[in-house]
């Protein structure tokens, strides 16, 4: 018999992977961005505008109109280019901040992540918080996994 919360658990990571695969150009150019500004270990965050959570952390970072014309704009893209299937096309914003900073804050807001902050940053990659369907996953992204082209 299958837990219905392990089951929503499950598919709520496959989401937070899915945004991250399919934002993965975003997220390492947030990383480059970071790394040429000289910033030590960074973690990116990939937030979802369209999730509650993630607008209200979007929203506090950039303003509520910049979320919105950003959320309207996808919209009418996705419109445009027929992209109608439910839940196929979100608004992502993503930043980085210096680990450290991320040691202190990231569990004041999402404290089932504490563990992962107490642990060695990752070798060869960096930690991603991916925020959607109501909370956030800490990823690691080998540096391998930059699209080359």
């Amino acid at each position: 018999m299958s837990d219905p919360q392990r089951s929503n658990e499950d598919s709520v990571l496959e989401a937070q992977q899915a945004l991250l695969e399919t934002s993965l150009p975003l997220v390492f150019d947030a990383y480059d961005a970071a790394t040429k500004s000289g910033m030590r270990q960074p973690v990116v965050f990939l937030l979802d505008c369209e999730d509650a959570i993630g607008r209200e952390i979007a929203e506090g970072w950039l303003s509520t109109e910049a979320v919105q014309a950003a959320v309207e704009q996808q919209q009418l893209l996705a419109a445009d280019v027929e992209v109608a299937e439910a839940g196929s096309q979100t608004t992502v914003f993503a930043h980085a901040f210096p680990l450290e900073d991320c040691r202190t804050e990231v569990p004041e807001v999402f404290p089932y992540l504490t563990p992962v902050f107490s642990a060695d940053s990752p070798r060869d990659g960096f930690l991603v918080i991916a925020v959607t369907c109501g909370g956030a996953s800490a990823l690691t992204v080998p540096l391998s996994a930059r699209e080359e082209g």
